[in-house]
């Protein structure tokens, strides 16, 4: 991107960040020039503009009243969620203390064995993504493997968890609007000489929409070398990623570049048994770190407060084989509002 904008360019960039909300009202896609004004604005501004885009979010889409919180994470009260959204506004991030049940993980597994995925390629071989008739965990010869989304929300028990009002009052309360789900991903990753970065191994922020929450839960126990997920602690506000970070755009970050201008306490590495579940706000320095011994399997959830932003496809929910899921798209079809 060069260097942070001047007055003149921010002012530009905000007017046409406008321009592309009124395209997004009138038919719900973001022109690219608006997505791009978008990201240069944050850098410019330290993410300060996200924040004012997200308040008048908050504003038209008030929060839903749900008649409970209970779910795969806990049975949550008001005052836990509210710690829970006051930890991740402080740190950007939340570990959860209950794990999903090994039954749930079990599940995820063998369907993340047996069933296929998209070999990426590497940051050698350039994009040379590859189906695959299943995960060749036996002998892999690649750095990330990813499932597919739409296979993935047409499966019953991620469905259950796309219904799981845990996750949602936890995403609504740091969102502060209604939230809507739009990225449901598994992936697996195995050992490689070096970091990748198409693997997102490198340090990097998230900037496909104007506020979102992901969760990461780990579906095969992660020490240091299966590449624990990294986080720089409190680099999601505002001004938390330096200038000079900044002024490189949007773009990957070596240990080098990131590590001078933090402290060491605040890197944070993600080591925890299957199960674990961590709520992010990634607009804050992250990484995968490439792993040196085994695999490593995570299912994500994204939950964001609009749909402006990256244009991606949108997947099909063929059919709500949850009860759980039919109940909630009847009654909260905002949640749900990415899927056709």
């Amino acid at each position: 991107m060069g260097s942070l904008s001047t007055v003149p360019n921010q002012v530009s960039n905000a007017l046409r960040t406008l321009a592309g909300v009124a395209a997004y009202m009138k038919d719900g896609r973001t022109p690219n020039f608006a997505y791009q004004s978008m990201l240069q604005l944050f850098c410019a501004t330290g993410g300060v503009s996200n924040d004012a885009m997200s308040s008048f979010i908050g504003l038209m889409n008030r929060p839903y009243q749900f008649q409970d919180a209970c779910g795969a994470l806990g049975d949550f009260s008001e005052a836990d969620i509210e710690s829970i959204g006051s930890d991740i506004e402080d740190k950007g991030y939340h570990v959860f203390k209950q794990r999903l049940p090994d039954g749930l993980c079990d599940e995820l597994l063998q369907y993340a064995t047996t069933m296929p995925c998209v070999r990426r390629g590497t940051d050698g071989e350039g994009k040379t993504d590859t189906r695959l008739e299943r995960f060749p965990r036996e002998k892999p010869d690649g750095v990330r493997y990813d499932f597919s989304e739409e296979e993935l929300i047409n499966h019953p028990l991620i469905q259950k968890l796309m219904a799981d009002r845990s996750f949602i009052a936890i995403a609504q309360r740091y969102l502060r609007a209604q939230p809507i789900i739009d990225v449901v991903a598994m992936w697996w990753n195995v050992v490689s000489a070096r970091p990748d970065k198409g693997a997102a191994q490198f340090w990097h922020f998230d900037m496909d929409r104007i506020k979102w929450l992901k969760f990461f839960v780990y579906l095969t126990d992660v020490q240091p070398e299966n590449g624990p997920h990294s986080f720089v602690s409190g680099s999601h506000r505002n001004g938390g990623i330096s200038s000079d970070l900044l002024q490189k755009g949007y773009s990957r970050l070596s240990d080098e570049e990131v590590s001078s201008h933090y402290s060491p306490d605040k890197f944070i590495e993600f080591s925890a048994p299957r199960g674990t579940v961590i709520a992010e706000d990634t607009r804050g320095l992250h990484k995968g770190k490439h792993l040196t011994k085994g695999d490593r399997l995570i299912f994500q959830m994204q939950f964001s407060n609009s749909l402006f932003g990256g244009d991606y496809p949108k997947s099909t929910i063929r059919n709500a084989q949850s009860p759980q899921l039919a109940e909630m798209m009847t009654g909260y079809p905002r949640l749900y509002s990415h899927y056709t």
